[in-house]
Protein backbone atom coordinates (compact mmCIF):
# COMPACT_ATOMS: atom_id res chain seq x y z
CA UNK A 1 0.00 0.00 0.00
CA UNK A 2 2.78 2.24 1.01
CA UNK A 3 4.61 1.64 -2.30
CA UNK A 4 0.92 2.37 -4.39
CA UNK A 5 0.89 5.66 -2.53
CA UNK A 6 4.27 7.01 -3.32
CA UNK A 7 3.61 6.28 -7.07
CA UNK A 8 0.25 8.13 -7.28
CA UNK A 9 1.98 10.87 -5.34
CA UNK A 10 4.88 11.17 -7.31
CA UNK A 11 3.21 10.78 -10.65
CA UNK A 12 0.78 13.88 -8.92
CA UNK A 13 3.48 15.71 -8.02
CA UNK A 14 5.64 15.22 -11.29
CA UNK A 15 2.31 15.69 -13.46
CA UNK A 16 1.07 19.00 -11.68
CA UNK A 17 5.47 19.91 -11.99
CA UNK A 18 5.19 19.87 -15.74
CA UNK A 19 1.68 21.41 -16.10
CA UNK A 20 3.15 24.45 -14.07
CA UNK A 21 6.23 24.59 -16.22
CA UNK A 22 4.12 24.81 -19.44
CA UNK A 23 2.13 27.01 -18.15
CA UNK A 24 4.82 29.09 -16.19
CA UNK A 25 2.59 29.50 -13.12
CA UNK A 26 5.32 29.29 -10.52
CA UNK A 27 7.44 31.82 -12.29
CA UNK A 28 7.06 34.13 -9.08
CA UNK A 29 8.78 35.06 -6.04
CA UNK A 30 5.24 33.90 -3.12
CA UNK A 31 2.52 31.66 -3.84
CA UNK A 32 0.14 31.89 -1.41
CA UNK A 33 -2.72 28.43 -1.76
CA UNK A 34 -5.91 29.13 -0.16
CA UNK A 35 -6.94 26.47 1.95
CA UNK A 36 -10.50 25.39 3.66
CA UNK A 37 -9.47 22.20 4.76
CA UNK A 38 -11.12 20.04 1.75
CA UNK A 39 -9.94 17.46 -0.55
CA UNK A 40 -9.23 19.81 -3.19
CA UNK A 41 -7.24 22.78 -1.37
CA UNK A 42 -5.36 20.16 1.11
CA UNK A 43 -4.50 18.16 -2.19
CA UNK A 44 -2.82 21.81 -3.88
CA UNK A 45 -1.13 22.50 -0.24
CA UNK A 46 0.45 19.19 0.15
CA UNK A 47 2.06 19.20 -3.98
CA UNK A 48 2.82 22.45 -3.83
CA UNK A 49 4.50 21.56 -0.82
CA UNK A 50 6.23 18.52 -2.64
CA UNK A 51 7.23 20.59 -5.78
CA UNK A 52 8.98 23.83 -3.94
CA UNK A 53 10.46 21.18 -1.43
CA UNK A 54 12.05 19.87 -4.78
CA UNK A 55 14.29 22.98 -5.53
CA UNK A 56 11.67 25.73 -6.57
CA UNK A 57 12.54 29.11 -5.03
CA UNK A 58 9.52 30.11 -4.43
CA UNK A 59 7.76 30.73 -0.96
CA UNK A 60 4.43 29.15 0.13
CA UNK A 61 2.36 30.23 2.74
CA UNK A 62 -1.56 29.65 3.26
CA UNK A 63 -5.03 31.32 3.68
CA UNK A 64 -7.98 29.54 5.39
CA UNK A 65 -10.89 31.36 4.96
CA UNK A 66 -13.95 30.98 7.67
CA UNK A 67 -17.29 32.38 6.06
CA UNK A 68 -19.15 31.31 9.77
CA UNK A 69 -22.49 29.88 7.29
CA UNK A 70 -21.82 26.49 9.15
CA UNK A 71 -21.57 26.87 12.98
CA UNK A 72 -19.24 24.24 13.93
CA UNK A 73 -18.13 22.85 11.38
CA UNK A 74 -16.23 25.87 10.34
CA UNK A 75 -14.30 26.34 12.88
CA UNK A 76 -13.54 22.46 13.02
CA UNK A 77 -11.80 22.89 9.19
CA UNK A 78 -10.21 25.89 10.42
CA UNK A 79 -8.48 24.08 12.73
CA UNK A 80 -7.96 20.82 10.78
CA UNK A 81 -6.43 23.35 8.08
CA UNK A 82 -4.19 24.74 10.99
CA UNK A 83 -2.78 21.16 11.80
CA UNK A 84 -2.00 20.24 8.31
CA UNK A 85 0.10 24.01 7.77
CA UNK A 86 1.39 23.49 10.60
CA UNK A 87 2.66 19.71 9.69
CA UNK A 88 3.95 20.77 6.34
CA UNK A 89 5.74 23.84 7.66
CA UNK A 90 3.58 26.37 5.86
CA UNK A 91 2.86 29.67 7.18
CA UNK A 92 -1.13 30.07 8.02
CA UNK A 93 -3.27 33.06 7.98
CA UNK A 94 -7.18 32.41 8.92
CA UNK A 95 -9.36 34.94 8.17
CA UNK A 96 -13.27 35.35 9.63
CA UNK A 97 -15.45 36.96 7.47
CA UNK A 98 -19.27 37.39 8.06
CA UNK A 99 -20.50 36.37 4.34
CA UNK A 100 -24.00 35.95 5.36
CA UNK A 101 -24.55 39.73 6.69
CA UNK A 102 -22.33 40.87 3.76
CA UNK A 103 -24.59 38.67 1.26
CA UNK A 104 -27.95 40.54 2.77
CA UNK A 105 -26.61 43.92 2.65
CA UNK A 106 -25.37 43.54 -0.93
CA UNK A 107 -28.29 41.48 -2.09
CA UNK A 108 -26.62 38.65 -3.20
CA UNK A 109 -26.75 34.95 -2.78
CA UNK A 110 -24.34 33.88 0.00
CA UNK A 111 -22.04 31.87 -2.67
CA UNK A 112 -21.19 34.85 -4.58
CA UNK A 113 -20.86 36.87 -1.21
CA UNK A 114 -18.32 34.28 -0.21
CA UNK A 115 -16.50 34.37 -3.61
CA UNK A 116 -16.11 38.44 -3.68
CA UNK A 117 -14.90 38.34 0.01
CA UNK A 118 -12.75 35.18 0.03
CA UNK A 119 -10.88 36.49 -2.89
CA UNK A 120 -10.52 39.72 -1.36
CA UNK A 121 -8.73 38.45 1.21
CA UNK A 122 -6.43 36.62 -0.86
CA UNK A 123 -5.23 40.06 -2.41
CA UNK A 124 -5.08 41.72 0.59
CA UNK A 125 -2.64 39.04 2.17
CA UNK A 126 -0.79 39.28 -1.57
CA UNK A 127 -0.58 42.94 -0.55
CA UNK A 128 0.60 42.50 2.88
CA UNK A 129 3.15 40.20 1.81
CA UNK A 130 4.74 42.50 -1.23
CA UNK A 131 5.24 45.35 1.64
CA UNK A 132 6.32 42.74 4.50
CA UNK A 133 8.86 40.95 1.91
CA UNK A 134 9.55 43.00 -0.60
CA UNK A 135 8.06 40.33 -2.84
CA UNK A 136 6.96 42.07 -6.31
CA UNK A 137 5.45 38.78 -7.62
CA UNK A 138 2.89 37.13 -5.25
CA UNK A 139 0.46 34.54 -7.15
CA UNK A 140 -2.83 32.91 -5.29
CA UNK A 141 -2.89 29.21 -5.89
CA UNK A 142 -6.33 28.15 -6.07
CA UNK A 143 -7.71 24.05 -6.00
CA UNK A 144 -9.95 23.80 -9.60
CA UNK A 145 -9.09 20.33 -10.94
CA UNK A 146 -10.72 18.79 -14.14
CA UNK A 147 -13.96 17.84 -12.84
CA UNK A 148 -14.73 22.04 -12.20
CA UNK A 149 -13.79 22.26 -16.01
CA UNK A 150 -16.47 19.71 -17.22
CA UNK A 151 -18.74 21.57 -15.18
CA UNK A 152 -17.91 25.24 -15.46
CA UNK A 153 -18.03 24.24 -19.16
CA UNK A 154 -21.71 22.68 -19.53
CA UNK A 155 -23.20 25.34 -16.76
CA UNK A 156 -21.60 28.04 -19.63
CA UNK A 157 -22.72 26.44 -22.59
CA UNK A 158 -26.32 25.75 -21.18
CA UNK A 159 -25.87 30.26 -20.29
CA UNK A 160 -24.47 30.84 -24.04
CA UNK A 161 -21.24 31.77 -23.70
CA UNK A 162 -18.68 32.07 -26.36
CA UNK A 163 -15.13 30.10 -26.40
CA UNK A 164 -13.75 32.40 -23.75
CA UNK A 165 -16.78 30.95 -21.69
CA UNK A 166 -16.00 27.27 -22.76
CA UNK A 167 -12.72 27.17 -21.67
CA UNK A 168 -12.86 28.65 -18.03
CA UNK A 169 -11.05 28.10 -15.66
CA UNK A 170 -7.57 28.96 -17.04
CA UNK A 171 -4.44 27.91 -15.85
CA UNK A 172 -3.64 31.24 -15.83
CA UNK A 173 -5.94 34.64 -14.76
CA UNK A 174 -4.01 37.48 -13.87
CA UNK A 175 -2.23 36.59 -10.50
CA UNK A 176 -4.52 33.47 -9.68
CA UNK A 177 -2.91 30.24 -10.65
CA UNK A 178 -5.02 26.96 -10.97
CA UNK A 179 -2.04 24.61 -10.60
CA UNK A 180 -4.23 21.30 -10.33
CA UNK A 181 -6.39 21.74 -13.41
CA UNK A 182 -4.52 18.36 -15.09
CA UNK A 183 -5.69 16.49 -12.20
CA UNK A 184 -8.84 14.94 -11.56
CA UNK A 185 -10.98 14.64 -8.27
CA UNK A 186 -11.13 11.08 -7.85
CA UNK A 187 -7.20 11.49 -8.27
CA UNK A 188 -6.78 13.97 -5.60
CA UNK A 189 -9.15 12.11 -3.39
CA UNK A 190 -6.90 8.72 -3.60
CA UNK A 191 -3.82 10.15 -3.11
CA UNK A 192 -5.22 11.75 0.26
CA UNK A 193 -6.75 8.33 1.67
CA UNK A 194 -3.41 6.99 0.50
CA UNK A 195 -1.05 9.32 2.51
CA UNK A 196 -4.05 9.12 5.29
CA UNK A 197 -4.53 12.95 5.74
CA UNK A 198 -7.84 13.98 7.26
CA UNK A 199 -9.69 16.49 5.10
CA UNK A 200 -12.90 18.05 5.66
CA UNK A 201 -15.92 17.56 4.27
CA UNK A 202 -18.87 20.03 3.02
CA UNK A 203 -21.89 18.55 2.95
CA UNK A 204 -23.75 21.31 1.22
CA UNK A 205 -21.56 20.00 -2.02
CA UNK A 206 -23.28 17.01 -1.91
CA UNK A 207 -26.87 18.23 -1.90
CA UNK A 208 -28.47 19.30 -5.40
CA UNK A 209 -29.06 22.69 -4.71
CA UNK A 210 -27.00 25.43 -6.53
CA UNK A 211 -26.11 25.40 -10.07
CA UNK A 212 -23.06 23.88 -9.94
CA UNK A 213 -24.41 20.81 -7.68
CA UNK A 214 -26.95 20.02 -9.88
CA UNK A 215 -24.72 19.34 -12.97
CA UNK A 216 -21.73 17.65 -10.49
CA UNK A 217 -24.34 15.18 -8.25
CA UNK A 218 -27.12 14.64 -11.15
CA UNK A 219 -26.49 15.69 -14.42
CA UNK A 220 -22.85 14.92 -15.61
CA UNK A 221 -23.43 11.28 -13.53
CA UNK A 222 -26.35 10.42 -15.71
CA UNK A 223 -24.65 11.67 -18.68
CA UNK A 224 -22.03 8.89 -17.80
CA UNK A 225 -24.59 6.05 -16.90
CA UNK A 226 -26.37 6.80 -20.28
CA UNK A 227 -23.43 7.21 -22.38
CA UNK A 228 -21.04 4.80 -20.26
CA UNK A 229 -18.09 7.82 -21.06
CA UNK A 230 -16.41 10.05 -18.61
CA UNK A 231 -17.81 13.67 -19.34
CA UNK A 232 -15.16 15.09 -17.26
CA UNK A 233 -12.78 13.58 -20.03
CA UNK A 234 -14.34 13.86 -23.09
CA UNK A 235 -15.32 17.63 -22.03
CA UNK A 236 -11.64 18.52 -21.07
CA UNK A 237 -10.96 16.86 -24.12
CA UNK A 238 -12.74 19.39 -25.86
CA UNK A 239 -11.68 22.22 -23.53
CA UNK A 240 -7.87 21.39 -24.80
CA UNK A 241 -9.05 21.99 -28.35
CA UNK A 242 -10.80 25.08 -27.93
CA UNK A 243 -8.05 26.50 -25.89
CA UNK A 244 -5.54 26.05 -28.89
CA UNK A 245 -7.91 27.85 -30.78
CA UNK A 246 -8.56 30.71 -28.11
CA UNK A 247 -5.04 31.24 -28.33
CA UNK A 248 -5.01 31.98 -31.30
CA UNK A 249 -7.44 34.42 -31.55
CA UNK A 250 -6.62 36.11 -28.37
CA UNK A 251 -3.16 36.98 -30.41
CA UNK A 252 -5.03 37.85 -33.65
CA UNK A 253 -7.40 39.83 -31.39
CA UNK A 254 -4.59 41.73 -29.82
CA UNK A 255 -2.93 43.00 -32.66
CA UNK A 256 -6.50 44.45 -34.01
CA UNK A 257 -6.99 46.09 -30.48
CA UNK A 258 -3.52 48.01 -31.14
CA UNK A 259 -4.73 48.97 -34.76
CA UNK A 260 -7.79 50.43 -33.20
CA UNK A 261 -6.42 52.07 -29.81
CA UNK A 262 -6.61 55.53 -29.32
CA UNK A 263 -5.02 57.11 -26.07
CA UNK A 264 -7.00 60.30 -25.24
CA UNK A 265 -4.66 62.01 -23.07
CA UNK A 266 -0.84 60.94 -21.44
CA UNK A 267 -0.52 57.15 -22.30
CA UNK A 268 0.13 56.60 -19.17
CA UNK A 269 -2.90 58.05 -17.14
CA UNK A 270 -5.36 58.70 -20.42
CA UNK A 271 -8.42 57.47 -21.92
CA UNK A 272 -8.60 54.51 -23.97
CA UNK A 273 -10.45 54.52 -26.80
CA UNK A 274 -11.59 53.32 -30.16
CA UNK A 275 -11.06 54.52 -33.03
CA UNK A 276 -14.44 53.76 -34.28
CA UNK A 277 -14.39 53.48 -38.19
CA UNK A 278 -10.95 50.78 -37.98
CA UNK A 279 -13.26 48.74 -34.96
CA UNK A 280 -16.31 48.91 -37.54
CA UNK A 281 -14.40 47.18 -40.26
CA UNK A 282 -13.19 44.00 -38.29
CA UNK A 283 -14.52 40.85 -39.10
CA UNK A 284 -17.48 40.38 -36.01
CA UNK A 285 -15.41 37.96 -34.51
CA UNK A 286 -12.92 40.23 -33.93
CA UNK A 287 -14.88 43.33 -33.74
CA UNK A 288 -16.32 41.58 -30.49
CA UNK A 289 -13.04 40.91 -29.00
CA UNK A 290 -11.55 44.70 -29.31
CA UNK A 291 -14.75 45.91 -27.55
CA UNK A 292 -14.46 43.06 -24.56
CA UNK A 293 -10.84 44.20 -24.33
CA UNK A 294 -11.22 47.86 -23.86
CA UNK A 295 -14.19 47.22 -21.45
CA UNK A 296 -11.63 44.66 -19.19
CA UNK A 297 -8.43 47.53 -19.48
CA UNK A 298 -11.42 50.14 -18.81
CA UNK A 299 -12.21 48.66 -15.74
CA UNK A 300 -9.84 45.28 -15.22
CA UNK A 301 -12.54 42.39 -15.44
CA UNK A 302 -15.39 41.55 -17.64
CA UNK A 303 -17.69 41.04 -14.78
CA UNK A 304 -21.31 41.03 -15.97
CA UNK A 305 -20.86 42.82 -19.28
CA UNK A 306 -22.58 40.62 -21.44
CA UNK A 307 -24.22 39.89 -24.59
CA UNK A 308 -26.77 42.02 -24.74
CA UNK A 309 -24.43 45.11 -23.62
CA UNK A 310 -21.83 43.56 -26.36
CA UNK A 311 -24.27 44.46 -29.63
CA UNK A 312 -25.36 47.97 -28.29
CA UNK A 313 -21.75 49.09 -28.26
CA UNK A 314 -21.09 46.92 -31.55
CA UNK A 315 -24.24 49.01 -33.28
CA UNK A 316 -22.73 52.07 -31.55
CA UNK A 317 -19.45 51.69 -33.50
CA UNK A 318 -20.84 50.45 -36.60
CA UNK A 319 -22.80 54.07 -37.07
CA UNK A 320 -21.13 55.78 -39.97
CA UNK A 321 -22.17 59.29 -38.49
CA UNK A 322 -22.45 60.20 -34.93
CA UNK A 323 -23.84 63.49 -34.32
CA UNK A 324 -23.11 64.99 -30.85
CA UNK A 325 -22.37 62.86 -27.92
CA UNK A 326 -24.11 59.30 -27.89
CA UNK A 327 -24.26 57.98 -24.70
CA UNK A 328 -26.02 54.34 -23.56
CA UNK A 329 -25.87 52.52 -19.93
CA UNK A 330 -23.81 49.39 -19.40
CA UNK A 331 -23.83 47.43 -15.91
CA UNK A 332 -22.43 48.86 -12.72
CA UNK A 333 -24.11 52.61 -13.61
CA UNK A 334 -21.02 52.39 -16.13
CA UNK A 335 -21.65 53.96 -19.67
CA UNK A 336 -20.63 53.39 -23.30
CA UNK A 337 -19.83 57.03 -25.15
CA UNK A 338 -19.38 58.20 -28.43
CA UNK A 339 -18.44 61.44 -29.97
CA UNK A 340 -17.41 61.89 -33.59
CA UNK A 341 -14.98 58.34 -34.21
CA UNK A 342 -14.09 57.79 -30.87
CA UNK A 343 -15.04 55.08 -28.66
CA UNK A 344 -14.46 54.10 -25.07
CA UNK A 345 -16.53 53.28 -21.73
CA UNK A 346 -16.23 55.29 -18.63
CA UNK A 347 -17.86 55.32 -14.80
CA UNK A 348 -21.01 56.84 -13.76
CA UNK A 349 -21.06 60.78 -14.63
CA UNK A 350 -17.48 60.47 -16.26
CA UNK A 351 -18.85 61.74 -19.66
CA UNK A 352 -16.89 65.28 -18.88
CA UNK A 353 -13.38 64.00 -18.11
CA UNK A 354 -13.65 61.94 -21.33
CA UNK A 355 -15.49 64.64 -23.11
CA UNK A 356 -12.10 66.95 -21.91
CA UNK A 357 -9.61 64.69 -23.53
CA UNK A 358 -11.61 64.77 -26.81
CA UNK A 359 -10.79 68.62 -26.56
CA UNK A 360 -7.62 67.91 -25.33
CA UNK A 361 -7.05 66.13 -28.80
CA UNK A 362 -8.90 68.67 -30.25
CA UNK A 363 -6.02 70.89 -29.41
CA UNK A 364 -8.63 72.86 -27.01
CA UNK A 365 -8.04 73.37 -23.02
CA UNK A 366 -10.38 72.38 -20.28
CA UNK A 367 -10.96 72.47 -16.76
CA UNK A 368 -13.38 70.19 -14.90
CA UNK A 369 -15.07 73.08 -13.31
CA UNK A 370 -15.45 77.23 -12.49
CA UNK A 371 -12.67 79.20 -13.49
CA UNK A 372 -12.27 82.69 -12.87
CA UNK A 373 -8.67 83.72 -12.63
CA UNK A 374 -7.44 87.36 -13.10
CA UNK A 375 -4.36 87.43 -15.48
CA UNK A 376 -1.80 89.79 -13.24
CA UNK A 377 1.08 92.33 -14.82
CA UNK A 378 4.68 91.09 -13.88
CA UNK A 379 6.47 94.05 -12.41
CA UNK A 380 10.15 93.09 -13.88
CA UNK A 381 10.49 92.14 -17.37
CA UNK A 382 11.96 88.70 -18.33
CA UNK A 383 11.74 85.61 -16.76
CA UNK A 384 13.00 87.17 -13.73
CA UNK A 385 9.57 88.74 -13.21
CA UNK A 386 7.27 85.38 -14.90
CA UNK A 387 4.49 84.82 -12.72
CA UNK A 388 2.82 81.37 -12.58
CA UNK A 389 -0.33 80.21 -11.43
CA UNK A 390 -2.30 77.09 -10.78
CA UNK A 391 -5.64 77.36 -12.72
CA UNK A 392 -8.49 75.64 -10.24
CA UNK A 393 -10.17 72.52 -11.51
CA UNK A 394 -7.26 71.47 -13.99
CA UNK A 395 -3.55 70.39 -14.17
CA UNK A 396 -2.68 73.40 -15.70
CA UNK A 397 -0.79 76.05 -15.01
CA UNK A 398 -0.64 79.98 -16.40
CA UNK A 399 2.55 81.87 -17.02
CA UNK A 400 3.04 85.58 -17.47
CA UNK A 401 5.77 87.50 -19.12
CA UNK A 402 6.34 90.80 -19.48
CA UNK A 403 8.88 91.84 -22.59
CA UNK A 404 9.70 94.24 -25.08
CA UNK A 405 8.09 93.97 -28.67
CA UNK A 406 10.97 93.11 -30.53
CA UNK A 407 13.90 90.43 -31.44
CA UNK A 408 12.99 87.28 -32.14
CA UNK A 409 10.50 85.17 -29.77
CA UNK A 410 9.16 82.05 -28.71
CA UNK A 411 5.84 80.41 -30.08
CA UNK A 412 3.98 77.49 -29.22
CA UNK A 413 0.17 76.76 -29.93
CA UNK A 414 -0.83 77.68 -25.99
CA UNK A 415 0.67 81.03 -25.90
CA UNK A 416 -0.14 84.36 -26.86
CA UNK A 417 0.91 87.75 -26.63
CA UNK A 418 -1.09 90.65 -26.24
CA UNK A 419 -0.33 94.73 -24.96
CA UNK A 420 0.20 95.18 -21.50
CA UNK A 421 -2.81 97.53 -21.43
CA UNK A 422 -5.30 95.02 -21.62
CA UNK A 423 -3.75 93.81 -18.18
CA UNK A 424 -2.73 96.66 -16.33
CA UNK A 425 -6.23 97.54 -14.71
CA UNK A 426 -6.60 94.33 -13.43
CA UNK A 427 -9.38 93.56 -16.26
CA UNK A 428 -8.17 91.18 -18.21
CA UNK A 429 -8.92 87.33 -17.06
CA UNK A 430 -9.01 83.81 -18.23
CA UNK A 431 -12.67 82.67 -17.67
CA UNK A 432 -14.84 79.33 -18.82
CA UNK A 433 -18.40 79.15 -19.21
CA UNK A 434 -19.30 77.30 -16.29
CA UNK A 435 -17.77 80.27 -13.82
CA UNK A 436 -19.14 83.02 -16.68
CA UNK A 437 -21.93 81.81 -18.60
CA UNK A 438 -22.50 85.24 -20.97
CA UNK A 439 -22.71 84.34 -24.31
CA UNK A 440 -19.55 86.36 -25.43
CA UNK A 441 -18.49 86.78 -28.93
CA UNK A 442 -15.53 85.98 -30.43
CA UNK A 443 -13.93 87.32 -34.02
CA UNK A 444 -10.48 86.19 -35.19
CA UNK A 445 -7.67 89.02 -35.60
CA UNK A 446 -8.32 89.84 -39.28
CA UNK A 447 -11.76 88.27 -39.63
CA UNK A 448 -15.02 89.89 -41.40
CA UNK A 449 -17.69 88.93 -38.39
CA UNK A 450 -17.76 87.52 -34.88
CA UNK A 451 -19.68 84.70 -33.68
CA UNK A 452 -21.32 84.04 -30.10
CA UNK A 453 -19.34 81.44 -28.11
CA UNK A 454 -21.94 78.91 -28.05
CA UNK A 455 -22.36 78.84 -32.03
CA UNK A 456 -18.27 78.67 -32.26
CA UNK A 457 -18.00 75.28 -30.26
CA UNK A 458 -20.97 73.69 -32.32
CA UNK A 459 -19.41 74.69 -35.34
CA UNK A 460 -16.18 73.55 -34.57
CA UNK A 461 -17.91 70.08 -33.12
CA UNK A 462 -16.87 70.90 -29.38
CA UNK A 463 -18.45 67.83 -27.27
CA UNK A 464 -21.33 69.41 -25.22
CA UNK A 465 -20.16 68.11 -21.81
CA UNK A 466 -17.11 69.96 -22.05
CA UNK A 467 -18.07 73.32 -23.10
CA UNK A 468 -18.40 74.77 -20.05
CA UNK A 469 -14.71 74.16 -19.41
CA UNK A 470 -13.12 75.42 -22.54
CA UNK A 471 -10.53 78.40 -21.24
CA UNK A 472 -10.58 81.82 -22.84
CA UNK A 473 -9.23 85.64 -22.24
CA UNK A 474 -11.76 88.10 -21.86
CA UNK A 475 -11.85 91.54 -19.94
CA UNK A 476 -13.72 91.59 -17.05
CA UNK A 477 -17.57 92.91 -18.41
CA UNK A 478 -16.93 92.90 -22.38
CA UNK A 479 -18.49 90.20 -24.47
CA UNK A 480 -15.62 90.30 -26.92
CA UNK A 481 -13.16 86.93 -26.52
CA UNK A 482 -9.50 88.05 -26.47
CA UNK A 483 -8.10 84.61 -27.05
CA UNK A 484 -9.60 80.94 -27.00
CA UNK A 485 -6.34 78.70 -26.63
CA UNK A 486 -6.09 76.11 -29.74
CA UNK A 487 -8.64 78.10 -31.37
CA UNK A 488 -7.18 81.52 -32.43
CA UNK A 489 -7.07 85.58 -31.01
CA UNK A 490 -8.58 88.90 -31.51
CA UNK A 491 -5.90 91.10 -30.32
CA UNK A 492 -2.21 90.82 -30.22
CA UNK A 493 -0.42 87.98 -32.00
CA UNK A 494 0.48 83.96 -31.41
CA UNK A 495 2.90 83.63 -34.55
CA UNK A 496 5.31 85.06 -36.41
CA UNK A 497 2.51 85.53 -39.40
CA UNK A 498 0.10 86.99 -36.42
CA UNK A 499 2.90 89.44 -35.21
CA UNK A 500 4.03 90.60 -39.31
CA UNK A 501 -0.07 91.22 -39.57
CA UNK A 502 -0.48 92.61 -35.87
CA UNK A 503 2.49 95.40 -36.68
CA UNK A 504 0.70 96.73 -39.96
CA UNK A 505 -2.64 96.82 -38.60
CA UNK A 506 -0.60 99.61 -36.20
CA UNK A 507 -1.13 97.29 -33.38
CA UNK A 508 2.76 98.21 -32.18
CA UNK A 509 2.59 101.51 -30.47
CA UNK A 510 2.69 99.28 -26.93
CA UNK A 511 6.31 98.52 -26.68
CA UNK A 512 5.48 96.54 -23.61
CA UNK A 513 4.27 93.10 -23.79
CA UNK A 514 2.55 90.40 -22.06
CA UNK A 515 3.28 86.54 -23.31
CA UNK A 516 0.96 84.43 -21.93
CA UNK A 517 1.49 80.49 -21.22
CA UNK A 518 -0.92 77.77 -20.41
CA UNK A 519 1.09 74.93 -19.97
CA UNK A 520 0.14 71.10 -18.12
CA UNK A 521 1.94 69.99 -15.05
CA UNK A 522 0.87 67.27 -12.83
CA UNK A 523 -0.62 68.26 -9.61
CA UNK A 524 2.07 69.40 -6.72
CA UNK A 525 4.64 70.34 -9.35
Amino acid sequence: MKNTWNSLRQELANRVGIFCRDKALLECEAVITGCSGGPDSVALLLLLTDLIRAGSKVKLYAIHINHNLRPGDCDRDAELTAKICERLNVPLRTVSLDVEKYAEENRLSEETAGRILRYEAFENYALDLKESEGFVDVRIAVAHHRNDVAETMMMNLFRGAGLEGLVTPRARTGNIIRPLLCCSKSELTAMLEEEKIRYAVDMTNLESDGTRNVWRNVLLPEVEKMTGVSPSNSLNRTYSLIEDDLEFLAEEAEKAYESCLVMLGDDDSGIRSLDCHKTAELAPAMNSRVIRKLWHDTFGNLTDFEAINLKNCAELISRKEANGETVIPMPFSRKAYRFGNRFCFCKENGEGAVARAIVAEMGLLAASGPVSLEIPVPKVYGREGMIAVKIPNSDLHINIYLFENKGDLEYNNFSWFCPFEYAQDGKLMLFNMAADPQNRVFGKAGAAGSKKITRLFTDIKVPESAREGILFAARKNEDKILWIPGVGHAEGFTSPLSRERYGQSGGTKSEGMLKITLERRQYGN
